[in-house]
């Protein structure tokens, strides 16, 4: 299926590993030029130059703190005039918040909400002037099933898709899509999930039985999927979330 990606513009919000990598990765060897951001600076780096292998689009990267609001929306600007212009918008971008205390309550806001609002709107003009723009959040299945542990990070997440029903439909006039993308668990190489494995391998094992698949599902794999509803090739897919997590959730959403 050819997904219409080629000579289209994508920015990423937490692109230099993992999903957002992986999705900047497939999105650049599809034709498209990708722009993404993090904050470590060489990791940004590292990226980018693997994204500049993959394809004749252009790459673009910064390393960015997204609590800071004036940096985030400096990043869309920027990269925005880098692509020239903005078809695609991805928000993946966390701040992982696993205690569950005040601070992580504000990094939580600040970065998976905050970070967002403050994307979309500087990238709104140059949205409304593509012809087949969308918005997409990664969120989490932990913005509909409690995992155990108390934190800021499942409602954050929540909070993202309630967001993107309110860009659907308030921008739809536009031409311009949202959605929200929750995975559930995901294992790639140095993330949370591969260290739960180095460290608590018996656990990893108990949370793969749980899964009716038998195993986590890969970045790859939610890469595709992220790729296809932001592409042109997903457009009738708006204000809609949609569960990644290869059945590990039990329930009808």
């Amino acid at each position: 299926m050819d997904l219409g990606l080629k000579g289209r513009k994508a920015v990423i919000l937490g692109g230099s590993r993992g999903i957002g990598f992986y999705t900047a990765q497939l999105m650049a060897n599809e034709g498209a030029s990708v722009a993404i951001c993090a904050r470590n600076a060489d990791g940004v780096t590292w990226a980018t130059a693997e994204l500049e292998a993959c394809g004749d689009g252009k790459v673009f990267g910064a390393a960015v703190d997204l609590t800071d609001g004036d940096a985030t929306r400096a990043f869309v600007r920027e990269a925005g005039q880098a692509l020239g212009g903005i078809d695609i918008l991805i928000h993946n971008a966390s701040g992982f918040d696993s205690s569950g205390d005040e601070d992580g309550w504000l990094r939580s806001f600040k970065v998976d909400m905050m970070a967002g609002v403050r994307a979309v709107e500087e990238a709104l003009p140059l949205l409304k002037a593509s012809d087949a723009a969308s918005i997409t959040f990664i969120g989490s299945m932990a913005s509909k099933f409690f995992f155990g542990r108390r934190s800021s990070y499942g409602p954050a997440k929540a909070a993202m898709r309630a967001y993107a029903n309110e860009l659907a439909q308030s921008f739809g006039k536009d031409g311009i899509r949202a959605n929200a993308i929750s995975p559930g668990a995901v294992h790639f190489p140095g993330g949370s999930w591969d260290k739960v494995k180095q460290a608590q391998p018996d656990f990893y094992a108990k949370v793969e039985k749980k899964i009716p698949l038998g195993r986590l599902g890969t970045a790859e794999e939610i890469a595709r999927i992220i790729a296809f509803v932001a592409s042109p090739a997903g457009l009738w897919i708006n204000a809609t979330h949609i569960a990644a997590d290869g059945g590990q959730v039990p329930a009808v959403d």
